[in-house]
């Protein structure tokens, strides 16, 4: 199997993002909702599929934002809203043994697209994401969890999976190949 490309969000933060991040979670109004809208398009564009949660962030980061605000994910969270009822924005839910998040797409996108991890932690890479490469990897070596897991280890290029990746494969491993 091999995987497509993972191009990551990159953006660095200025005074005019930092200021405009600002404006945008302290001031409510269509506006500013409008504007959030536009950056999780932006990342969504590049990165996704992705995971809400790491959208919010990378969005936070090009405003300067080290850490995600309760603030500031209620702003980013009513802005999503309004993305997808606007239909400029497709969302479901990745769950996972942990937590459910949602999925975020655009709408001229694959809602599945088996990517290398590129700069995602395991933790960043959809369950859906996951749950096609494991799909697919069963396919060439068989369905052992065992192998499949280790499959998946060798295709990201990681020594071993990482050990909080376990509990997570081994509820996508039931979703996708029980």
């Amino acid at each position: 199997m091999k995987l497509a490309p993972f191009t990551p969000y990159m953006s660095k933060p200025t005074n005019e993002s930092r200021l405009a991040i600002t404006h945008q979670i302290m001031t409510v109004s269509d506006e500013t909702t409008d504007q959030i809208v536009q950056g999780l398009i932006q990342v969504i564009a590049m990165e996704g599929p992705v995971l809400s949660t790491r959208a919010f962030t990378l969005y936070a980061k090009k405003g300067g934002l080290a850490k995600l605000s309760g603030k500031a994910a209620k702003r980013f969270s009513a802005a999503l809203k309004k993305g997808i009822v606007e239909g400029k924005i497709s969302m479901e839910l990745d769950t996972d043994a942990v937590d459910t998040q949602a999925l975020l797409w655009l709408p001229t996108m694959e809602r599945v697209n088996p990517r290398e991890s590129g700069n995602r932690g395991f933790d960043d890479i959809p369950a859906s994401e996951l749950g096609e490469v494991m799909f697919e990897l069963a396919a060439e070596v068989g369905d052992d969890k065992d192998t499949v897991f280790q499959a998946i280890a060798d295709l990201y290029g990681l020594k071993q999976l990482p050990k909080n990746a376990t509990t997570r494969l081994d509820y996508v491993f039931r979703d996708y190949l029980s």
